[in-house]
């Protein structure tokens, strides 16, 4: 295997220089030195002792992203387009920014810390994480932490959170659906009670509803599970129901709308025809799907790249301000929603 000095010797550099670019630290260097030595390591397919590298002098260069969604076990995290759309911009990022992303799912705070310790991550970047759990993680660890969607006490901690102004998504969601006409609509989530992002899209549900008079009450806010075969049932029984009276569905992520649309179709109902759905994220599944999804924008890419930004000022020991960024969305009016006959002229 060939070694760091013999690639210096090739591409005329110190080993120095060689070890600089292997660990992202080029700040200092010209453009061409760096082209230089990583067209030397890529000709020579050069590995990286990782082992080694973290024996000698203590720096992993390996950056911890740990989704907390523990409740989603039934089903493979990567199925889900947000979250393979969210684990591959923050690779894409890490990775551009010379550090090795380490990836972990896990609901249990302890065992995340006990990971993060023993491969000495430089830093965390945590997923999803309600308040109890994020106070634990800043208790547990001296490593920089970053939070995406993550939700706090306020309990005067420095916490960094990359999220959205996920109320006003579903609230801009819920006013549109009344301005076509609908006025018995339905927010769907897989929480019981909902928690986090579902609890802050549920809120927006409700104060539109009461903004434009209409009634708001728990009985508009429908469980949907994560379990396949239990979410199924419920949706059965849901259509034996003739769907409660509701026109419109409106689901806290596209995945259980496409999903519940899917179902739907199978069972001789179509959509908007027979009901109208809409969903939030705007991921791959949204216009992939037939009708195309009516849905709440988000750049999900906007979240790492901020993330990982956060996250090296941080290593940098830079101050970092605000603390608490809430990325902008919008609607994508697509094919999933009809306006009510008595409104069309």
């Amino acid at each position: 295997m060939i070694t760091i000095k013999q690639i210096a010797e090739i591409a005329g550099v110190s080993p120095s220089t060689v070890s600089h670019v292997l660990n992202g630290r080029m700040h200092k260097m010209s453009q061409e030195t760096r082209e230089k030595v990583e067209r030397t390591l890529r000709d020579h397919k050069y590995i990286s002792n990782m082992g080694g590298h973290l024996l000698g002098n203590g720096s992993s260069r390996i950056i911890g992203v740990i989704l907390t969604y523990a409740r989603r076990s039934e089903m493979n995290v990567a199925r889900d387009s947000f979250f393979s759309e969210i684990i591959g911009a923050l690779e894409n990022e890490i990775r551009s920014n010379g550090y090795y992303m380490m990836l972990y799912t896990s609901g249990d705070v302890d065992e995340g810390l006990r990971i993060a310790a023993s491969w000495k991550v430089e830093g965390l970047v945590v997923l999803g994480a309600l308040a109890h759990d994020c106070s634990r993680y800043m208790e547990g660890t001296n490593t920089p932490l970053v939070f995406i969607d993550s939700y706090f006490y306020d309990d005067g901690k420095a916490y960094v959170n990359i999220g959205l102004h996920d109320k006003k998504g579903a609230y801009m969601m819920t006013k549109y659906l009344i301005t076509q006409g609908h006025k018995r609509i339905a927010f769907l989530a897989d929480g019981n009670p909902p928690m986090g992002v579902d609890c802050e899209r549920r809120d927006g549900f409700f104060a539109a509803l009461t903004d434009h008079g209409l009634p708001a009450d728990e009985g508009q806010y429908l469980y949907i599970s994560h379990r396949c075969a239990e979410r199924e049932a419920f949706l059965s029984t849901f259509l034996e129901e003739k769907f409660r009276g509701f026109t419109a569905l409106f689901f806290a992520s596209d995945f259980y709308a496409v999903d519940s649309m899917n179902y739907f179709q199978d069972h001789g109902l179509r959509v908007p025809e027979h009901v109208s759905v809409c969903g939030f994220d705007d991921s791959i599944l949204s216009v992939q799907c037939r009708p195309k999804l009516t849905t709440v924008h988000q750049t999900v890419s906007q979240k790492a790249s901020y993330a990982v930004a956060q996250l090296l000022r941080i290593l940098r020991k830079e101050n970092i301000d605000p603390k608490i960024i809430r990325l902008k969305v919008s609607l994508q009016i697509r094919d999933s929603v009809r306006q009510m006959e008595s409104l069309n002229c």
